[in-house]
């Protein structure tokens, strides 16, 4: 039977969440859909609790909305049967750095922070920790859920990081790779494509280097000595080589 993992995009308009270099749902969003693609590649089905910019309440008020959202995150996560509930999240006010948020601490979330970890660890991305959060609404669903606060919108490199598509595409295969440890299933990198090597084309015309060939072959009739004839013959074969023609003194 197949495993199946909830992810959740943060916020989502009227609320963007964070704002600062970047917009936190935007950012998230484009990270949860990459994340998604890990996971799918590997078998997993995925439970996305939003896929447009728009959060999951139609209400105007934004209290209100952001309630609403919430409530029905944790609704769809309860009524799921997932196997891991996955949260994406940007952070804010000053600081810099990853932190993976939790309602308890087990193995499974360890060994997501560390995969993250891993991965940013060589950029000078500083580790923030696991940290017990009791009392958001969202970790309060009855799967095992791990909330991700991926660098700071307001921290110039962080941000900077979150801008970068290669650089998401790695964090997304890191995220993947953690939540795919957590619930049992082995990671399997993905191919890279492979290119078709072309055949490269003649750096010269074949008449042009026939009528090279003939005043070389006129100059080989001229030729005083052997030797003189060898050195022709090998420029002629020159020719072409350059022009996509076969050898013919050997």
């Amino acid at each position: 039977m197949s495993k199946i993992v909830v992810i959740g995009a943060g916020h989502g308009l009227p609320d963007p969440g964070a704002c600062g270099i970047v917009q936190e749902y935007k950012v998230v969003l484009q990270l949860a859909q990459l994340v998604e693609e890990v996971l799918k590649r590997h078998g997993v089905k995925t439970v996305m609790l939003r896929t447009g910019e728009r959060s999951l309440s139609g209400a105007a008020d934004l209290k209100q909305n952001k309630r609403e959202d919430l409530e029905r995150r944790v609704a769809i996560s309860n009524q799921s049967s997932a196997d891991f509930h996955l949260e994406l999240h940007m952070n804010a006010g000053g600081g810099t750095g990853y932190e993976t948020l939790c309602y308890s601490e087990n193995e499974q979330i360890r060994t997501l922070h560390n995969s993250v970890m891993q991965y940013l660890r060589p950029f000078n991305i500083r580790d923030r920790g696991i940290k017990i959060r009791t009392d958001v609404r969202v970790l309060q669903v009855k799967v095992k859920v791990a909330l991700l606060e991926c660098l700071f919108v307001d921290h110039p490199s962080d941000a900077a990081y979150m801008k970068d598509s290669a650089f998401l595409s790695g964090l997304s295969e890191a995220i993947g790779r953690g939540v795919l440890a957590a619930i049992g299933v082995a990671y399997v990198p993905a191919k890279q494509p492979t290119t078709t090597t072309q055949k490269e084309e003649p750096k010269m015309k074949q008449a042009d280097a026939e009528k090279v060939i003939a005043y070389l072959q006129a100059a080989w009739k001229e030729a005083k000595n052997a030797d003189e004839q060898k050195e022709i013959g090998r420029l002629a074969d020159e020719v072409r080589v350059v022009a996509g023609m076969r050898k013919v003194n050997g």
